[in-house]
């Protein structure tokens, strides 16, 4: 067995109540990065240049832009069932939750107030719930399995899962 027969296929197979995250969850991440794309391009567009803060409309559209990435960067992780969805997907969160906080509190009036909240506790906080959940999911199973893999004689070389060899062959 070689270290690529160990991740799975990318795909959408059925996982009849199986998997550690839900196969619908990648193709809403990268829904939601690609959404972001013409919304970076508003901000760009529509932010006063000066808004108490130097460069308002680069610091707001350089951290969607960051958001995006870090979006799509956790939707193919996890259609890859890789394990370093784990670190996207917390960082992913994280970032959703400084969005949802920022877009709040520099809110000014009662109808952008308005449009901030329902976003936070629309989109960005429910996303955020799910990123954490997939990154706990993750975890665990990592630390379930870490002993059965010892056990079978499993190591990790250059941050890499080693399968271990056959006896036969080391003869």
């Amino acid at each position: 067995m070689t270290t690529t027969e160990l991740r799975a296929h990318a795909g959408f197979r059925r996982g009849g109540g199986r998997w550690l995250v839900p196969p619908w969850t990648a193709p809403v991440l990268l829904v939601s990065a690609v959404v972001l794309i013409p919304w970076v391009a508003i901000l760009f567009l529509t932010l006063p240049p000066h808004y108490v803060a130097n460069n308002w409309p680069l610091a707001w559209g350089g951290f969607d832009v960051a958001l995006g990435i870090a979006l799509a960067a956790t939707a193919v992780l996890v259609a890859r069932r890789s394990p370093f969805a784990e670190i996207t997907a917390t960082i992913t969160g994280t970032l959703l939750i400084c969005d949802a906080w920022f877009d709040v509190l520099t809110s000014r009036g009662t109808s952008d107030i308005a449009q901030a909240l329902a976003s936070a506790l629309l989109v960005e906080l429910p996303l955020a719930a799910l990123c954490f959940w997939m990154a706990s999911n993750l975890a665990r199973a990592v630390e379930i399995a870490r002993p059965f893999l010892q056990a079978a004689g499993f190591t990790i070389a250059d941050c890499r899962l080693v399968a271990p060899q056959d006896e036969g062959a080391r003869h």
